[in-house]
């Protein structure tokens, strides 16, 4: 499936929805467009993930990548609506605390996700 973007840009925040399959074609067509990221200095980013239907390595590096780089610019990067595929990796890969944002799980989801890799202690 073709990945989607949409921007919505307020004096205080940036609003970006991300649609789609966050896969590797998803990043190299995002790499070359990622120039609107730069003038996002000093807002916070909210990014949207309720319409990602399947997500790969390249898909939760790149989130990773987006968050380290604005913790480094001392910035915002907020994750919201996190769809099941989204959430299903964050659970398998102990990922909900590296990014530290609300989740709300559908109580049809509930048994899907446990959040429970990461937080287990290995003796």
């Amino acid at each position: 499936m073709e990945p989607n973007q949409s921007i919505q840009n307020t004096n205080a925040e940036v609003i970006i929805v991300w649609s789609g399959y966050l896969t590797v074609p998803f990043i190299k067509e995002w790499y070359e467009q990622s120039k609107h990221w730069e003038n996002v200095n000093g807002k916070k980013i909210k990014l949207n993930l309720n319409g990602i239907e399947r997500i790969d390595s390249a898909g939760i590096q790149l989130l990773i990548y987006l968050k380290t780089q604005t913790l480094k610019k001392h910035q915002s990067l907020e994750l919201t609506n996190h769809s099941l595929a989204v959430l299903k990796s964050f659970d398998l890969l102990g990922l909900v605390s590296f990014f530290g944002d609300r989740i709300k799980v559908k109580k049809e989801h509930s048994q899907e996700v446990e959040f429970r890799y990461g937080t287990r202690k290995v003796s």
